[in-house]
């Protein structure tokens, strides 16, 4: 009897640690990914921040943003191009033009028809004719490469063959001229001579430092080594403060383009080989940037933890392939190429291209990847949109 009663309670404690461990099993389990077969329908901080960013292109460069009222910089790609225009549009403008997608039916066609030049510029941009009003410099080539600077009361004219003379540029040489950064101190300029080669065998691409007096200029190669030097022998010390700042404590800035500066250290941060820096250089994606984006778990970083070389990741979310093709009912072979079109703290786009169950291809899809309600279950919205590169420009 003893037996029986010490296999029964055995029983019983067998049966009721299956039942917790079930049910806790079931509560530690990561919820089914919500999956949208839409573009959003409401509109959001994060979804006007990647709206603003897809629809200037490679055209337009953003110099400042004041009271929601966002300015460009015409990207010259020409050396016919003699001066820099500007445009303004505001945050509320910017909503209501691409508030048509919110209930289309082929966002992709309505997408295609508001990034047209025409369009933007009749029902968007806005040119400013005054650039003194908004404190721009008015820059424009004259002839034998003087560049003429004109800002507030400053005026200043720039012998391009003479400044750089140690790279042989010449007065009949044909440059290409760019804003890249404005600020309350300075601003930046790139000249591109596409007849002249550097030491790396690269087109020649120069910066120029300049502060809003126009009393100073520092003149730099663009790539990292030659920035590097400057920021070693202090040349840009003077400049350096005035750079958009990120991460929580505003320990790194963001240069131009693409790169970050260790203020404490004076370094250029090298983002590695394969990795994605967000393109308000908060972030970097890890293996983001790889020619074929892998499934899984995937990692993202803060600059800090990044630049640190530790193991913290601030968002751990899973990317399915497979379980994305039976959404969208893709009989395919697998995923044939996997890309980040756009990268923001609460907002990722993706392109995403399936190969065929024997030949061709089976499907291609955007997914835009929402973090904004919770950053490590994330909503996919599973919408092609056409979008197959965007470059990795701030």
């Amino acid at each position: 009897m003893k037996m029986y009663y010490l296999a029964a309670g055995l029983f019983i404690l067998v049966l009721m640690v299956v039942i917790v461990y079930g049910k806790n099993s079931i509560n530690l389990s990561s919820p089914k990914t919500t999956y949208v077969h839409h573009f959003p329908e409401k509109q959001s901080p994060a979804l006007t921040e990647f709206m603003k960013y897809y629809l200037k292109g490679y055209w337009y460069q953003q110099v400042f943003e004041t009271n929601n009222n966002f300015i460009f910089a015409s990207r010259n790609v020409s050396s016919n191009k003699k001066e820099i225009e500007y445009y303004q549009y505001t945050r509320k403008e910017l909503e209501k033009y691409y508030k048509p997608l919110l209930n289309a039916k082929q966002p992709d066609t309505v997408l295609n028809d508001l990034e047209q030049n025409i369009k933007l510029d009749k029902f968007l941009h806005e040119s400013i004719n005054d650039v003194h009003s908004y404190n721009l410099p008015s820059i424009k080539m004259e002839d034998s490469n003087q560049l003429k600077i004109e800002l507030g009361s400053a005026e200043k004219t720039l012998d391009l063959p003479k400044l750089l003379s140690e790279y042989s540029v010449k007065e009949k040489d044909e440059l290409i001229f760019n804003i890249l950064e404005i600020n309350d101190n300075h601003f930046v300029l790139k000249v591109i001579d596409k007849n002249i080669q550097n030491s790396k065998g690269w087109d020649l691409e120069v910066v120029f430092f300049i502060r809003n007096d126009l009393t100073d200029i520092v003149i730099s190669e663009s790539y990292n080594e030659a920035i590097q030097q400057k920021l070693n022998d202090g040349t840009l010390d003077d400049y350096l403060n005035s750079f958009e700042k990120v991460g929580s404590n505003g320990r790194y800035l963001v240069l131009f383009g693409s790169r970050l500066i260790d203020t404490k250290t004076k370094k250029i941060v090298e983002i590695r080989e394969g990795d994605y820096l967000s393109n308000d250089g908060q972030y970097v994606y890890i293996d983001g940037a790889k020619d074929n984006l892998e499934d899984g778990t995937q990692k993202i970083q803060t600059i800090e933890n990044y630049a640190a070389g530790n193991d913290k990741n601030q968002i751990e979310y899973n990317l399915d392939y497979e379980e994305i093709a039976k959404e969208l009912d893709f009989t395919t072979s697998g995923i044939g190429s996997a890309t980040i079109n756009y990268f923001n703290e609460n907002y990722l786009v993706l392109r995403l291209e399936y190969n065929g169950k024997f030949v061709g291809t089976a499907g291609v899809t955007n997914v835009m990847i929402d973090f904004q309600e919770d950053k490590e279950n994330p909503t996919f919205y599973l919408v092609d949109l056409d979008i197959s590169s965007i470059s990795q420009i701030r």
